[in-house]
């Protein structure tokens, strides 16, 4: 099937974000070369020190070339073709009244709060094209079935809850028929827009989704402004160039199915917690296109408490490494073009990043404790070879988000613990398991979620003192002392977040304003099936 033709850019359309920038580029190939440089002086047998601590240093930096090479030829990729025209003048048709084929929308609901399912649903009954909209509820709540029934949305619930949110969705497939369907996060508050913008890119008969962006709209503290500025370069970043090679993968909300393209998988991929990016694998085994669409067309929440953040990452995580380690990427005749087989590759070494992270957060410990140190260089030798390299990387960055946020610094190396938990669980075939439990997300306190953290802030904190106190060789010394206390600051803002439950700086956002209440299931007055809102 040939690639997709979506572009980000929409003429006419209020986009998302900018177009990359020149000077993006332009930076990117100068860290490149920076990158090149560095891991060449790294390489010098001249420059080794003890070779366990050289060999951990050599992964851990050839762990983060690796990705960062990755991250910045998908970046170049940058997808900024226009809109093909058949999709633009399908959209065209819809607008006039043109015929519209049957869509499904689905909201999975499992303990959220019962406000904000109902704020999801009024907002999913209110967009524009008839459809059908239907409550799928994997926790049995009566409240959210009489919420559906004033609301004028079907009801589904299912006994079990096997395979969680994808057996849901699967469930939800099965009891109806429309030829798209529509998930949502129960958080999740579609604009009036979304099927208008999403619907026409399937005038393309190989497009199996349609994926659009997730923006989290309550920075109202660290670890929800922190998230949300993740997903935000995420999202404007890396999606356009994944768009470019045809691996745009599904995130789990903001989505549109074609039926056919999900009957012929068997339906949402249940044998992992990562149900969506192993769909879509699955569906470009089959040579099936998708595409990515940056206009926010739908707002949720980030996670409150570090509680919930690490829940969240620990799933996220446990995810990427089982398609690193069994998603058999590169096993010859897997239906994959090599840039699916790459963009997939480092859906699962962006996770590895965290080992990296935390064998650099060991290394000034170990100068400071015991003198050992992986390079064997003066000063000035590294520093010409490090500092350009480091430099380029921040550059880089800085020129790509637009600045630094310290809560998204603070927030991607704290997850770093979890990510390896994640990693140790899927290579021993055993799902990982999380204890702290924050259903609603708004403000659980818990020292155990981070005793890692703590443990490594004891660490550094120890070795701060002990090389202070002896300082053989000042210069390395200072260095690690920096190097060192940068981390105890990050590693206790994390803790002190999650000992103190996230706190928030100003309220939420208030809810969305009522809307007018469907007297059916779709903005076209579609009726209620018979006996959907049956348990």
């Amino acid at each position: 099937m040939p690639a997709p033709s979506a572009p980000p850019s929409r003429p006419g359309a209020a986009l998302a974000w900018r177009p990359l920038q020149r000077s993006t580029r332009v930076a990117i190939i100068g860290a490149l070369v920076a990158t090149v440089f560095y891991q060449l002086f790294l390489l010098n047998p001249a420059y080794r020190g003890p070779t366990w601590l050289w060999l951990a240093m050599l992964t851990a930096e050839g762990l983060t070339a690796l990705h960062l090479i990755g991250t910045w030829w998908t970046i170049l990729a940058h997808d900024d073709r226009s809109e093909p025209v058949d999709v633009t003048v399908w959209r065209n048709r819809l607008r006039a009244g043109a015929e519209v084929p049957s869509i499904d929308v689905f909201i999975t609901a499992y303990g959220e709060e019962p406000e904000l399912v109902r704020r999801t649903v009024r907002a999913a009954l209110a967009m524009d094209l008839p459809h059908r909209t239907y409550l799928l509820d994997d926790g049995d709540s009566d409240e959210l079935r009489d919420i559906a029934a004033a609301e004028g949305a079907g009801y589904f619930r299912r006994p079990g809850g096997q395979h969680a949110k994808a057996g849901n969705v699967n469930a939800g497939l099965a009891r109806t028929d429309g030829e798209f369907a529509v998930i949502f996060d129960a958080d999740h508050v579609p604009e009036p827009g979304f099927l208008l913008s999403v619907l026409p890119h399937f005038v393309d008969p190989d497009v199996a989704f349609v994926q659009s962006p997730q923006s989290y709209t309550n920075h109202v503290n660290l670890v929800a402004t922190g998230s949300a500025e993740a997903q935000r370069i995420f999202y404007e970043l890396v999606c356009p160039g994944k768009n470019h090679f045809n691996a745009a993968f599904c995130v789990g909300t903001n989505v549109m199915f074609r039926r056919a393209a999900l009957d012929e998988i068997g339906g949402i991929w249940t044998g992992s917690n990562s149900e969506d990016i192993w769909t879509s694998i699955e569906l470009h085994k089959r040579g099936w296109t998708s595409i990515y669409v940056p206009q926010v067309l739908a707002r949720g929440l980030a996670p409150y408490d570090v509680s919930s953040y690490l829940k969240q990452q620990l799933r996220w995580a446990s995810g990427g490494f089982e398609i690193l380690l069994r998603g058999r990427l590169f096993k010859r005749g897997s239906g994959l073009t090599l840039d699916q087989r790459l963009q997939y590759l480092f859906c699962g070494t962006h996770y590895l990043l965290s080992l990296a992270m935390m064998t650099f957060m060991l290394f000034p410990a170990l100068y400071l404790l015991f003198a050992l140190s992986p390079i064997r260089a003066d000063g000035f030798v590294w520093a010409t070879h490090y500092l350009p390299f480091q430099a380029m990387v921040l550059l880089v960055t800085w020129l790509q988000s637009g600045g630094f946020k310290p809560s998204a610094i603070v927030a991607s190396i704290g997850a770093a613990p979890v990510h390896l938990r994640a990693l140790w669980a899927v290579v021993r075939n055993k799902p990982a398991t999380w204890k702290v439990t924050n259903s609603a997300g708004t403000g659980t306190r818990s020292l155990w979620a981070v005793m890692p953290h703590v443990a490594l802030l004891v660490l550094n904190v120890t070795a701060i003192t002990v090389g202070l106190i002896v300082m053989a060789d000042p210069p390395p010394t200072w260095l690690s002392v920096g190097w060192a206390t940068m981390i105890v600051l990050i590693l206790g803002r994390m803790i002190l977040e999650s000992v103190t439950g996230g706190r928030i700086r100003h309220a939420p956002p208030p809810p969305a304003p009522a809307l007018p209440r469907q007297t059916g299931v779709s903005s076209a007055n579609t009726p209620v099936p018979a006996g959907v809102s049956a348990a």
